[in-house]
């Protein structure tokens, strides 16, 4: 493996705090709002597989699973303390109780891990179960700290 390729591949999976990355508290909102859109287009088609729309496909259930593990790790660290400023969407809450919001957050990277487990394992049911325990995740979360 060329140094290049590997240092790219490590700066892929360590699991970087992206607070530490923002120059300015408008850059984090930027962010979350990229990342997040990101992160609901691999939901929609682990979704769609999960709900039986679409065949499941290992090898695509697999792709869409590690990007959603990964977004989670990276944007549990894009709140930073002052980002909950327009055009932005959470709540107030994130701040004034942090504590709770980590451990929405710690429940979601733990739904995220089982559902990459699942699909990896190739096993259907497994992927269905584990999607549906990630999205009740999801919702929790939004109810609490997303303004619609």
């Amino acid at each position: 493996m060329r140094p290049s390729t590997l240092l790219m591949t490590l700066l892929l999976v360590l699991p970087w705090s992206a607070q530490a990355q923002f120059a300015r508290l408008s850059d984090a909102v930027k962010y979350r709002q990229a990342g997040f859109q990101v992160l609901g287009t691999h939901v929609q088609r682990a979704g769609a597989m999960a709900k039986g729309e679409v065949p499941f496909d290992k090898p695509a259930a697999e792709a869409n699973a590690a990007l959603i593990e990964l977004l989670s790790r990276q944007l549990a660290g894009a709140f930073p303390p002052g980002s909950d400023m327009a055009p932005s969407k959470v709540k107030p809450e994130v701040w004034l109780d942090a504590a709770k919001f980590k451990t929405h957050n710690d429940q979601w990277q733990s739904g995220a891990a089982k559902l990459s487990a699942a699909a990896r394992s190739g096993d259907a049911n497994a992927f269905k179960t584990a999607f549906n325990t990630l999205a009740q995740s999801c919702k929790a979360c939004h109810d609490g700290y997303r303004n619609r």
